[in-house]
């Protein structure tokens, strides 16, 4: 829903309308919405046929943790990255894109890059916008920048549409797509002493057929792990863009309300966190974090207009996750991976975001996910301690109605034959 359906939905619903689990005077009444009665006011006894709903757990800057998701099966099959509005999920097995039309449990070669055994052909990421192009993102693991490629419909080959000067597309975070926009960023650690940052942003108008470059933050300072783009967002309430750049004295928050003709920040460079997630709800922007406290910073508007004046207004944590101390090691536990974002035509919302495990933390082993429909109230829905699962990437569900079928991927661990994933369903933790 873009911002002209937006005000249009309000004007005919009045002042009272409620989206996401909020309405304009901040209280749920929505049916469709989230209930946090229950964490006010005594419980009534459910309908006779009805299931007791669970206790409320958490709150108070905590995910609450009364709901999880129904797992059906855990497997281990390859890399997956992205799911279409058909159900069809994308993936890849080194120069070769995979597709899948049973959620994963079988897959087939869709395309194979030139130069097989090469890492420089080697496939990093899928994105197939809602008008069914499939843009492929390959190598950049090396001294050469990566490729954004657009298979041909027929699959007899493929076009060039973007070169980074270096880099790569991750697939944990860093695209995005809505409607015809498509943003991405690219991602490496930065070579200082050669002077190459991989510090691009790329936009599509036209749904995945051209790209140019929009944002290219400058080198603030070699006193920090790196330059790089961190994560990209399309904000359809205020027809904006939002980036977020890493690491320390070099991170900042821009936005662009002219698709990238004109930037704004927030404070000088290095004052922002450094998130690997933004997420714009209708009443706020929420922001996965890249440090401690792990979990939700959050950044509340009263009109899709606002923005924010410094970073005294980004609530931080806004929710904290739950994580295990470890008095010998300081340091990040989980970072905010690949989220998954459904808005609704009549304005709700349902967001999905995974918290992988540091691999610079020698001890941290847990993953989690959490889930919200407002950007206020968060949910954890998995958790999983393993080292050899590492959590990146959500795919579905296509909508909050129906099965709500997701896949959780670990699309970074393990060799190009395994690759650990969760299907499973969504619950139902909204009205």
């Amino acid at each position: 829903m873009d911002r002209r359906q937006f005000i249009a939905l309000s004007a005919a619903a009045g002042s009272g309308m409620g989206l996401a689990g909020c309405t304009a005077g901040g209280e749920s009444k929505d049916t469709n919405t989230l209930d946090n009665s229950s964490n006010e006011t005594e419980e009534t006894d459910p309908q006779e046929g009805e299931e007791p709903k669970p206790e409320p757990e958490g709150g108070d800057g905590r995910p609450y943790t009364h709901y999880e998701l129904d797992v059906h099966d855990e497997r281990e099959v390859g890399h997956p990255f992205w799911v279409d509005q058909d159900g069809r999920i994308y993936g890849r097995s080194g120069p070769r894109v995979l597709i899948s039309d049973d959620w994963w449990e079988t897959t087939e070669v869709l395309y194979s890059f030139e130069e097989e055994g090469t890492k420089d052909e080697y496939v990093q990421a899928i994105i197939v916008p809602d008008n069914g192009r499939i843009i492929a993102a390959i190598g950049g693991r090396g001294e050469t920048g990566g490729k954004v490629e657009l298979i041909d419909e027929d699959l007899s080959g493929s076009e060039t549409l973007y070169q980074f000067d270096y880099g790569r597309v991750s697939n944990s975070f860093g695209h995005v797509t809505y409607e015809d926009i498509v943003i991405i960023g690219s991602y490496k650690l930065s070579d200082f002493e050669g002077n190459r940052h991989a510090n691009e942003v790329i936009l599509s108008t036209d749904g995945g057929q051209t790209f140019e470059q929009i944002l290219e933050p400058e080198l603030v300072t070699e006193d920090a792990p790196n330059l790089h783009i961190h994560d990209v967002e399309y904000d359809p309430y205020a027809e904006r863009i939002w980036v977020t750049v890493g690491d320390s004295g070099n991170t900042q928050i821009y936005w662009s309300d002219d698709l990238g003709n004109s930037w704004e920040t927030i404070g000088e460079r290095g004052d922002p966190p450094q998130p690997t997630q933004v997420v714009a709800f209708k009443d706020c922007v929420v922001f996965g974090t890249d440090s401690a406290p792990e979990g939700i910073i959050r950044w509340e508007r009263d009109d899709p207009n606002d923005a924010p004046a410094d970073t005294s207004e980004l609530v931080r944590p806004h929710v904290a996750i739950d994580l295990k101390e470890y008095p010998d090691e300081e340091g990040i536990r989980v970072f905010a991976r690949r989220r998954w974002h459904v808005r609704e035509d009549d304005g709700r919302e349902l967001c999905l975001m995974p918290f992988g495990y540091s691999s610079m933390h020698s001890q941290a082993r847990e993953s989690v996910v959490l889930g919200s429909v407002d950007g206020k109230d968060w949910y954890e829905l998995y958790r999983i301690e393993d080292e050899d699962v590492l959590l990146t990437n959500i795919m579905g569900p296509l909508s909050m109605d129906g099965d709500r079928r997701t896949l959780v991927s670990d699309s970074n661990q393990c060799t190009p034959e395994c690759g650990y994933q969760i299907d499973a369903t969504v619950p139902k933790f909204w009205k």
